[in-house]
């Protein structure tokens, strides 16, 4: 989750009006700052797709078009069909909500269709923060399974999403549990982006060893990520302290840098330094890619969220050259702040949520 220098901007009363009027104006087609022409850009607009939603943290759709989505207080899970919040919650999980832990993570198995497999990643009140699997059932979580069960030591850097990557394999990334040398130590869950065989087991062929569901090292609290829609490379929103604020090309093996007495700005050669560094500080959150066809433009773009401004902004990535970014926009220019998530639905609109409510960019 985001570092303890921010949980004090969680103004959750926040209201929904206010960000939804300050978003609705947010209208055009939008250019990039630099580069070549793009496509005829369509005309964009901001609507509320479900107010007075409570902390919904993470979403995930499925192929029906249900928008399943975590509250990151309550403890549960909760849908969204044909525009109407379902009554009965998919599920209600008991979390320690202390700090920025919480109901953390969530992803649908990508045979959803046919297994009905819900994945969440939660801090369990027994000093553990667990992967666990559902069957969803007529729109409730049944057959609940414990997967993972990760020791913590601090309320703070929990890090939170978990993700499929092409090769079937179950990603999940932790924050450094507020010890910065967790995250060169590839023995130690914190600090890092996990790699797990869907069943909870560590794949053979992990970069540190079966003994090791490292995927990389150095990372201080990576809140989401998200695949390159062509390679499958891991593209990953993270957190810095005062500075540093990054996105991340995350490759196996790969060190970020992340580690005690960290500078600003670092440029050490022997970790692989950011795409993108922002300073001053915008504790960015939800990332994903676009790869619909309702906005042409936006083809392939890689969008961020974040959590100080409100934000929501787009960038070319040329994975030619290890994702190298190209071009930039600021999509939407927030209201109260406070964005956590954004996801493409199977409609080709993108979806983002607040700490309020959920929104969608849909065209003009």
């Amino acid at each position: 989750m985001i570092s303890e220098r921010k949980t004090s901007a969680l103004r959750v009363a926040a209201t929904v009006a206010a960000l939804a009027a300050t978003l609705a104006a947010c209208t055009g087609g939008g250019s990039f700052s630099s580069g070549p022409p793009n496509p005829t850009p369509v005309p964009f607009r901001v609507v509320t797709f479900l107010p007075n939603a409570n902390f919904p943290v993470t979403m995930a759709f499925a192929p029906d078009g249900r928008l399943f989505y975590n509250e990151l207080r309550s403890g549960q899970v909760r849908i969204v069909q044909n525009g109407q919040l379902q009554v009965q919650p998919f599920a209600t999980l008991a979390v320690d909500t202390s700090g920025e832990r919480g109901l953390l993570g969530l992803a649908l198995d990508p045979n959803f269709a046919l297994n009905g497999f819900v994945y969440i990643y939660y801090s369990d009140p027994g000093g553990f923060h667990r992967l666990v699997r559902f069957t969803e059932a007529g729109g409730v979580g049944t057959n609940q399974t414990t997967l993972v069960d990760i020791p913590r030591s601090n309320g703070n850097h929990n890090g939170g999403n978990i993700g499929f990557g092409r090769d079937g394999k179950l990603y999940l990334t932790v924050g450094d549990c507020g010890n910065p040398a967790n995250s060169q130590n590839n023995a130690e869950f914190c600090g890092k982006i996990l790699r797990f065989n869907p069943n909870g087991t560590i794949p053979a062929d992990n970069p540190f060893g079966q003994a090791s569901p490292a995927f990389n090292l150095g990372l201080r609290n990576s809140f989401d990520f998200t695949f390159h829609p062509s390679s499958g490379a891991i593209y990953a929103s993270e957190n810095g302290p005062s500075c540093d604020d990054e996105i991340n090309r995350v490759v196996a093996g790969g060190n970020y840098g992340w580690r005690p007495s960290y500078p600003c700005g670092d440029m050490d050669p022997q970790f692989t330094g950011p795409l993108q560094r922002f300073n001053p500080v915008i504790a960015p959150t939800g990332i994903a890619f676009y790869t619909g066809t309702v906005f042409p433009q936006f083809r392939d773009s890689l969008f961020l969220v974040d959590f100080n401004n409100g934000r929501v902004q787009r960038f070319a990535v040329n994975e030619a050259m290890q994702g190298q970014i190209t071009q930039s926009e600021v999509v939407v220019t927030g209201g109260s702040g406070q964005l956590l998530d954004i996801v493409q639905g199977p409609d080709g609109f993108l979806y983002f949520s607040s700490t309020t409510a959920i929104f969608r960019i849909v065209p003009q």
